[in-house]
């Protein structure tokens, strides 16, 4: 199996709006490999989903290729995406809304084991629910219950299993636990980890929570309004970042001692709109190390000598 085995290359997601065109993701390139824990982290409306949605096709990107194992799914007909699909997951931010209030847990889950024909009658279905059940913590009992009759972390299980019902290759987390108590979430991350062994799974990460990226990513992404600033392993980049916004985005994070001082933060300002995006640099207009070059020329994203990549000029 090649080592890029997902590799996006220069993916653009653009949407029309009155003001002019809002650029979500605005020239994206990253690789995942087979077995990874990817996580892309970066604040609010940064584009992280929509990046997400048109890796997966739920969006059609403005341009830019996506590769899957081998195959430029950006340019694939509707047919051979659906089944692709099959190879693909995704688990929505929303255990409360992602679920259809009016179908029980079993229609739920048979629903893709019966569009991609993994069964072909009703008890071959509900062996293969149950099996999906026990892997989320869940009891058959389970099958016959509605949304409303689920906890929050019952419903973001079963929302997993949905996802995993057509036996996935890789399986992209939308803030899986950003809904849930502090509790649920250690069951949660506890369970994925299970399955990811259990299935041989690759997982794709986004959430604004850096401490959760931390634990659950070997290598991660930062993302800054549509594009990649920083992107290495987990561990380097999370010891000592590099691009200017990392620096800031990691000491926002709050300490839990009470006696550490807190340090001065350089994130100044707000972000800009996707709308109108500044020139050159995207982060210069909030950067503490600007310089003229920042304003004019946008910085590749470029090799470090610890393989990591960063966008900044003060690196290039």
């Amino acid at each position: 199996m090649s080592k890029e085995w997902l590799q996006v290359k220069d993916l653009r997601k653009h949407f029309e709006t009155p003001k002019g065109d809002l650029r979500a993701v605005a020239g994206v390139s990253l690789k995942v490999e087979k077995g990874d824990s990817f996580g892309l982290v970066g604040e609010s409306g940064c584009g992280k989903s929509t990046l997400i949605r048109t890796v997966l096709r739920l969006l059609e990107p403005t341009s830019g290729e996506i590769l899957f194992d081998g195959k430029d799914i950006a340019k694939l007909g509707k047919t051979h995406i659906r089944r692709l699909r099959k190879k693909m997951g995704l688990v929505f931010q929303s255990p409360h809304s992602s679920l259809n209030p009016r179908m029980t847990v079993y229609d739920t889950l048979a629903r893709p084991l019966l569009i991609h024909g993994i069964t072909k009658n009703k008890r071959d279905t509900t062996i293969e629910i149950v099996k999906l059940l026990k892997l989320m913590g869940l009891q058959a009992e389970h099958m016959i219950r509605y949304p409303h009759e689920l906890s929050g972390g019952q419903k973001q299980r079963i929302a997993i299993a949905r996802a995993l019902a057509v036996n996935p290759e890789i399986v992209f987390l939308d803030e899986p636990t950003s809904a849930l108590d502090v509790s649920v979430q250690t069951k949660i991350l506890k369970l994925l980890d299970f399955a990811k062994q259990e299935k041989q799974l690759t997982y794709f990460y986004i959430s604004h929570d850096i401490n959760l990226i931390r634990v659950v990513s070997n290598k991660m992404g930062v993302m800054y309004l549509g594009k990649i600033v920083e992107i290495g392993d987990t561990g380097t980049v999370m010891a000592n970042p590099l691009h200017p916004y990392s620096v800031g985005l990691f000491e926002a994070v709050p300490d839990p001692d009470p006696d550490k001082k807190l340090p001065e933060l350089i994130l100044k300002g707000e972000v800009p709109s996707p709308v109108n995006a500044p020139s050159g640099c995207v982060f210069h207009p909030r950067c503490p190390f600007a310089w003229e070059k920042c304003e004019r020329e946008e910085p590749k994203l470029l090799k470090q000598s610890d393989q990591r990549e960063v966008a900044c000029h003060k690196y290039s």
